[in-house]
């Protein structure tokens, strides 16, 4: 974590003069960590280099954020309230059926993807040593993406829409399909010779039949 140094301190109880209201200075910023940890990570990135970035000194930096390690969690936490927002959809506070309800997840997580090409190498990096940082990410966005996708399959198992299985591996499985297709399309298109189609509509469909219908009870597998 760098030191601040006792210039910084004084600089931090006065605004930096700038004609941008905060909100865009702030965005700015934000958007120009995002950039820098996506190619360094956030052991290998400094304030200067961010600041660097986002074309404003180091006192701006720290006028926003307290250090190194609160601008990187602003980050994240910038990137996944999107992911939040989901849940605020009306089919989750609705009696639809659990694969109705994990169908609408898996789409919006496709276009959550489609959009945060940053923050993937972020978490390929951040996954990779599973630190301080994954789990504060763990603690304040993972965790309660998992207990509500808990909380639908077992409305599924109850209902006799799916069979028991560990929830562990299933969660981890089905966001896993997703993420590693994104990872991996370049390569894949590059071996083929042709473009992967990462739509919602075919790659949810997709992933919604693959996955769901290898859970459910009395059905087999549909072609696609």
């Amino acid at each position: 974590m760098n030191k601040i140094t006792q210039k910084q301190v004084r600089a931090v109880g006065r605004r930096p003069k700038s004609v941008k209201t905060d909100a865009d200075t702030r965005a700015d910023i934000l958007s120009a960590a995002r950039r820098v940890f996506s190619r360094r990570g956030v052991d290998g990135t400094s304030v200067r280099e961010v600041a660097a970035a986002a074309k404003v000194n180091n006192a701006m930096i720290y006028y926003y954020f307290k250090d190194k390690v609160d601008l990187y969690r602003a980050v994240l936490g910038d990137s996944f309230a999107a992911l939040d927002r989901v849940w605020e959809h009306p089919i989750f506070h609705s009696d639809a059926s659990a694969r109705k309800k994990i169908q609408k997840y898996i789409e919006e997580f496709i276009l959550f993807e489609q959009s945060n090409e940053e923050l993937r190498r972020i978490m390929s990096i951040e996954l990779a040593s599973c630190k301080e940082n994954c789990k504060w990410l763990a603690d304040n966005y993972f965790k309660q993406h998992y207990e509500k996708l808990v909380s639908i399959f077992q409305q599924g198992i109850k209902s006799g829409e799916l069979r028991k299985f560990d929830h562990r591996i299933v969660i981890a499985s089905l966001l896993g399909v997703i993420v590693h297709n994104f990872i991996s399309k370049p390569i894949a298109e590059y071996i083929t010779r042709g473009k992967m189609d990462l739509s919602v509509k075919r790659f949810g469909s997709f992933v919604t039949t693959v996955f769901f219908d290898g859970l459910a009870l009395g059905r087999k597998l549909k072609k696609e």
